[in-house]
């Protein structure tokens, strides 16, 4: 049986530091919108989303404020799916070593890697985060 992608949520917003709350607020308002519940507490939710929109603002597109950071949220039967695309060079992602958490700096992909399964589109300018949806009894009907 194939799940189908569903798109809650295609947005592009410009790299402006202060309104990274707002973005994470469009993300949730929408899955609550659309009553999309995930294995992740609210606070763990908005922690990784932050972290993914952090680094494309600051790494991908260096604060560069004619710079766009491109969301898009969907969902399939099991698995919500965010992508978040910058438009800066990309970057060779890394396997994360343990002992990255250790230093001041790097943690944002480590802790994303924590809650969500990662991948990167080839040229690295691109996340996808899949988080498990929850699934009630009266949805499986």
């Amino acid at each position: 049986m194939t799940h189908s992608k569903v798109t809650l949520l295609k947005a592009k917003y410009p790299t402006i530091k202060e309104i990274r709350k707002s973005i994470v607020d469009d993300i949730i308002t929408e899955l609550a919108k659309n009553k999309v519940q995930v294995r992740l507490d609210n606070l763990e939710l908005y922690l990784i989303i932050d972290e993914a929109i952090t680094n494309a603002m600051e790494h991908g597109n260096k604060w560069n404020e004619n710079k766009y950071v491109h969301i898009e949220v969907a969902k399939d039967t099991n698995q919500l799916y965010i992508t978040i695309t910058d438009e800066g060079t990309g970057f060779k992602h890394p396997d994360v070593h343990s002992k990255v958490h250790l230093q001041p700096r790097g943690r944002g992909i480590f802790i994303i890697k924590q809650f969500a399964k990662v991948s990167w589109n080839k040229k690295g300018n691109s996340i996808t985060m899949a988080i498990p949806i929850l699934h009630t009894d009266n949805s499986i009907a």
